[in-house]
């Protein structure tokens, strides 16, 4: 059952963002945008679909709501019961979502005495100090007494008075709640923890009717896309030669502060330019040489207009310091943002995801995938106890006052910025080396301590896989930087910080997930295609996920031989809905079909050339050609052209511009024992002309070579039943005439 504990003030939880869903045409006026206004923020999006009202759960797919009354409703599925009301003003519209569940008391264990302890004589002296919320270490009750008064407050909140309820009971009042705190009191007066209770309903008013607006081909696009997804002069007058970001992560309140160092060299002499920070992240300050400056922001878009003309061809700096609650991430539409949830021992856990959104949803840069710095310097600054994993290799870990630890990761290689990553928790990590050539390169292992045994087998495969990679891709990208895998919230192709998701599945759930060892092999692969070789323009995104999603097909057939990783590969079908390839010059980060489609597409073309020899020499010079460049698909099919001195550009056409893939229309005619077999390629590319394998015997196959023209071939002792089409290592269609 889901647990959908919405107003629970003390707990710090991973309070999901609801998925705005594309509203039905009829009206209801009851859809829209509800956010709470209590400790912390978080919205519903409340959508309909023909009758059917939802909400929709980050990761946990729709949530009905079931009516009880014209006004009420009950979640479908959710435990403790959940029952929103939505209420009307004078007028008749909707303008509240009141949220009612019961929730369990809380017990809160004492860490350490006040500051302020009080007199003996008040009687107060041994309740003040700090409270932990067990499990959450990262919520803390701050009790104090003045005057005779005891006093409480909850991380940075306001601090108000408890008035008394009887023996050693007290009132928490905060935001209009009321809960009641309960002390439990040793021999000698010293209150060991404390238990708050009380269940009331959130409010939560409705900001919009009308849901946000979720870019595709379908929806459009808004011109926050075109800020962050188009290269204007604004951005392309410097090119990104080094960051120096420095994070402060604030668990109990799921925010940030820091500040980011961006060096560039002056392509174009400007005065003005474009940086990109999410716009409900609060700008502190922008200093240049020392010296604060203007900017103007629109969208998620920050403009600096700077003292004087930086003249082309010099290096220059900026310092960006910023702070603010990242936005929650919310998958099911390809939004990014920061992770806050437990583990299953309940001790915080946190991610970064930024694909899709941009790594400016968590801290400026310039977010287009055009440009990646030189190198770069991440320090992270946790609560102790926790430890961060991000990219490139660790160079400190120091312990600061106030129960902080600093750590100081340098990346000496392009990056591009959605790789950029915070994972944060209670890691427990173990290395080993893999040799490859003259080098040996580092390997860092990170999981949960519970997982430890399963994860030391899981990455006993890294090696093999690496190997593997290095034979048909080329050599490993980042070997100063070593090579890290890592359990996760979300599986994600972080540069030297491989995440590779939880090994639990449901999420922290006894059930392991057997899926991981392909989830390690795809995450990996993006080393080379991605994070290395990878897309200047999100509509090109197939690089990425195409070869690595072929990447899989690479380690079955290893393990397993050729027929079974096909068998496997084909045992799913594309939607064939859209284009792999998206839209140009907009925030256009598409899911679609580029990873089955296009490992589909590999395969087939593998088959097509026909020669392993050569295909293999293609992904090792395309790697060679362009490591740590941005690519165009233009760029990766002019190697294919240019290695086997053919021109392949039709077959790309038709896989990646086109929805449709490419079908063999067979028309037959029986004469006797001969079979007469009329065939074309029914395509949207008009000169289309794969060759295919198809039966010219009994049970053996051999290429006839179609093009989009009628040809007749005829076949000795066979009849239209024996006849078949190689669709078990070509992904094409098949269309029978009479």
């Amino acid at each position: 059952m889901r647990s959908f504990a919405l107003h629970c003030l003390f707990l710090l939880v991973s309070m999901p963002t609801l998925v705005a869903q594309k509203a039905a045409p009829v009206a209801d006026d009851r859809v829209g945008i509800y956010r709470s206004e209590d400790d912390f923020s978080f919205e519903f999006h409340v959508s309909r679909d023909g009758d059917q009202l939802h909400l929709q759960v980050m990761n946990q797919g729709r949530l009905s709501l079931i009516p009880v009354s014209s006004t009420s409703f009950v979640l479908k599925g959710v435990r403790p019961k959940a029952t929103l009301e939505f209420l009307k003003d004078t007028t008749g519209r909707t303008v509240l979502c009141r949220v009612h569940q019961k929730f369990p008391p809380f017990t809160w264990v004492r860490i350490g005495e006040s500051s302020s302890p009080g007199s003996k004589e008040d009687g107060l002296a041994g309740l003040t100090g700090d409270y932990q919320l067990q499990p959450n270490p990262y919520r803390v009750f701050h009790i104090t007494e003045k005057a005779g008064r005891l006093f409480g407050h909850i991380a940075d909140q306001d601090e108000v008075p408890l008035p008394p309820l009887g023996h050693n009971r007290f009132r928490y009042t905060w935001k209009g709640k009321q809960y009641d705190l309960a002390f439990a009191v040793n021999g000698e007066g010293r209150a060991e923890r404390l238990v708050s209770s009380g269940n009331y309903p959130v409010d939560l008013p409705k900001i919009s009717s009308t849901l946000p607006h979720v870019s595709n081909r379908t929806n459009g696009f808004t011109h926050a896309d075109t800020l962050l997804g188009a290269l204007t002069p604004l951005r392309s007058c410097y090119d990104v030669l080094f960051y120096d970001l420095d994070l402060v992560v604030l668990p109990d309140t799921k925010s940030i502060r820091g500040s980011n160092l961006i060096r560039w060299r002056t392509v174009q002499s400007f005065r003005r330019m474009q940086i990109d920070l999410y716009a409900n992240l609060h700008i502190d300050s922008i200093l240049y040489h020392g010296r604060e400056v203007g900017y103007s922001r629109e969208e998620n878009a920050v403009f600096i207009d700077l003292p004087a003309t930086v003249a082309e061809g010099s290096i220059d700096e900026l310092r960006i310091v910023y702070s603010g609650m990242p936005l929650a991430p919310d998958i099911d539409v390809l939004k990014g943002g920061i992770f806050w949830v437990w583990n299953r021992e309940k001790k915080i856990w946190i991610e970064s995801v930024t694909q899709g959104t941009g790594a400016s949803v968590f801290w400026p840069c310039k977010d287009h995938l055009s440009d990646r710095p030189d190198s770069m310097r991440i320090s992270v600054t946790v609560p102790r106890g926790l430890m961060d994993i991000s990219n490139g290799r660790l160079l400190s870990r120091v312990e600061l006052p106030g129960g902080q630890t600093r750590f100081e990761w340098y990346v000496d290689y392009p990056i591009v910025t959605y790789d950029v990553v915070i994972n944060i928790g209670d890691y427990v990590a173990f290395s080993d080396t893999y040799v490859s050539g003259a080098d040996s390169i580092p390997l860092h292992f990170y999981c949960m301590p519970y997982n430890l045994d399963s994860a030391r087998k899981l990455f006993a495969d890294a090696k093999r896989m690496l190997g593997l990679y290095e034979k048909e891709f080329g050599p490993y990208p980042f070997r100063r930087d070593g090579f890290t895998v890592m359990e996760s919230i979300y599986s994600m192709e972080h540069q030297c910080a491989v995440s590779i998701g939880s090994f639990r599945d449901p999420f922290n759930s006894d059930r392991y997930d057997g899926g991981l060892r392909r989830m390690m092999w795809h995450e990996s692969a993006h080393e080379w295609w991605g994070n290395s070789v990878g897309c200047s323009d999100f509509a090109d995104m197939w690089i990425h996920e195409s070869f690595a999603d072929y990447a899989e097909v690479l380690n079955d057939e290893s393990l397993n031989g050729r027929p079974a990783a096909l068998k496997y590969l084909f045992k799913d079908h594309p939607g064939n809905k859209e284009p792999i390839i998206g839209v140009y010059n907009v925030n256009n980060f598409h899911m679609g079909d580029m990873y089955l489609k296009g490992s589909l597409l590999l395969t087939t073309l593998r088959d097509v050339i026909g020669n392993d020899s050569l295909w293999f020499t293609i992904f090792r010079t395309i790697q060679q050609r362009f490591r740590y460049q941005p690519v165009r698909t233009e760029d990766i099919i002019g190697v294919f052209n240019t290695v086997t001195g053919k021109d392949y550009t039709w077959f790309f056409d038709q896989y990646l511009r086109h929805p449709a893939i490419p079908v063999l229309a067979l028309t037959f005619q029986q004469e006797g024992d001969r079979l007469r077999v009329k065939y074309k390629w029914e395509a949207d590319v008009s000169d289309f002309r794969m060759p295919i394998k198809v039966t010219t015997a009994k049970d053996s196959f051999a290429f006839i070579y179609p093009t989009t023209a009628e040809q007749t071939m005829d076949i000795q002792g066979m009849t239209q039943k024996d006849f078949a089409v190689d669709t078990a290592e070509f992904y094409v269609g098949v269309r029978v005439s009479q």
